[in-house]
């Protein structure tokens, strides 16, 4: 992996920064329950332990883009999630004076995180392959299923209303993961989310309002 130890106190010094950006940014009310602090740093714990597989991987870009890009998520516009992100995470890394060069990097892995922005096959970069599948993990297992409805009530919306689309995320993630440790460590969590899906529905099946879903 490309830090070397002259290195490591300028990457902790960037990362610092923007993570005392950030961390009152994801508290905004306006942000998706689903996408705030604890949902980034979980990514982080994902990101670095696939990172691991890939020598190439630059630690300091992945760490940058994982700390930002869900920055400006609102509840009720998440299709615009990604561009918003990333039009804050240009002003901030601007702020701290992060290399121009670089900062066109990071966004560039921010892009290509969202199943909203899916492009199938391989991304343009290990960063962004890895970033994509350790945001895609956390969408599954209890943390998931937890995020899926605390998103769908803070939209308004009562728990079944959730259930089709997070089996159509769900599928879109399983097929699209870009790296083999990230869909091991998918394939690992699917078992309880199902469980749970199969449950919640036979539960459910009988009422007149879940049927209409």
């Amino acid at each position: 992996m490309q830090v070397h130890d002259e290195e490591k106190t300028e990457n902790t010094l960037y990362a610092d920064l923007v993570r005392g950006q950030v961390r009152e940014l994801y508290a905004n009310p306006d942000q998706s329950v689903a996408h705030r602090w604890d949902h980034v740093e979980r990514v982080l714990v994902n990101a670095r332990k696939i990172a691991p597989h890939f020598p190439d991987v630059d630690l300091e870009l992945l760490t940058l883009a994982a700390l930002l890009h869900d920055v400006t998520s609102p509840f009720n516009r998440k299709e615009e999630h990604v561009e918003l992100s990333m039009q804050t995470a240009q002003k901030i890394l601007h702020e701290i004076g992060y290399p121009p060069d670089r900062t066109e990097r990071v966004l560039a892995i921010m892009a290509e995180h969202s199943t909203e922005r899916l492009k199938t096959g391989n991304l343009s970069s290990v960063e962004a392959r890895i970033l994509f599948d350790a945001d895609k993990i956390d969408g599954l297992g209890p943390n998931g299923i937890a995020r899926v409805f605390a998103l769908f009530g803070q939209r308004g919306y009562p728990p079944p209303f959730a259930i089709a689309w997070y089996r159509k995320k769900i599928e879109t993630s399983r097929s699209n993961m870009k790296t083999d440790p990230g869909r091991t460590m998918a394939m690992e969590r699917l078992p309880c989310v199902e469980d749970f899906l199969q449950r919640f529905e036979a539960e459910n099946a009988a009422l007149p309002e879940y049927k209409k879903k």
